[in-house]
């Protein structure tokens, strides 16, 4: 038996030693003439112990490295072309299992206090896009100065959410516990003072 994973990192071999036991349950035993088949859910438990999946990419404007001011929208988004399915089959003599995890959603974690739920991979900001829509559809507005005070950073830690589901060439299958990848970025947060003078 092997596991193959497919999606946004192409074809990929996955160890066969993972697969070991269920391959041997799988199929007839030295000196038997009947094979033992076990739950194929627990095959699918393997190969979704043995996905690979991309962390998130983490974009924001302004920039990473750029600080972004007290009271004016940020804007947060994770790489787009990595929003996509990713499989891995497990195969045996007898048929396959295939367990599929796709893109749900990315929980922002924006390091004061707060947590920004995203459906999407969000926006990456372009002057057209800022001057159609406005805002972003997927961001955050600070409205206090980290403790350290102006110029201090703060962790941005983008949470990617999977949902994981299973099937098989016999029309079984389910849904399994989902997966998740993280990435974090420091962000310099500060403030913008207005100056008022008095002509005539």
């Amino acid at each position: 038996m092997e596991f193959i994973q497919s999606g946004q990192e192409g074809p990929v071999q996955i160890p066969l030693g993972q697969a070991r036991c269920s391959a041997t349950a799988l199929s007839a035993s030295e000196g038997e003439d009947t094979p033992v088949v076990i739950d194929p859910a627990v095959l699918a438990e393997q190969a979704r112990a043995s996905m690979s999946l991309p962390a998130p990419e983490i974009g924001t404007a302004p920039p990473l490295g750029k600080p972004r001011f007290v009271n004016m929208p940020s804007w947060m988004w994770i790489d787009a072309a990595s929003w996509e399915q990713v499989s891995a089959t497990a195969s045996v003599s007898a048929g396959s299992v295939t367990v599929t995890a796709t893109p749900e959603r990315v929980l922002w974690d924006t390091g004061d206090g707060h947590q920004v739920v995203c459906q999407s991979a969000g926006t990456v900001f372009s002057r057209a896009v800022f001057r159609e829509s406005g805002s972003p559809d997927c961001g955050h507005t600070y409205t206090s100065l980290p403790p350290g005070g102006p110029g201090s950073e703060v962790g941005l830690e983008a949470v990617w959410e999977w949902s994981v589901s299973w099937s098989t060439s016999t029309g079984d299958g389910g849904d399994l516990e989902g997966l998740s990848t993280s990435s974090t970025e420091a962000v310099v947060v500060s403030e913008i003072h207005a100056v008022v003078t008095h002509t005539r």
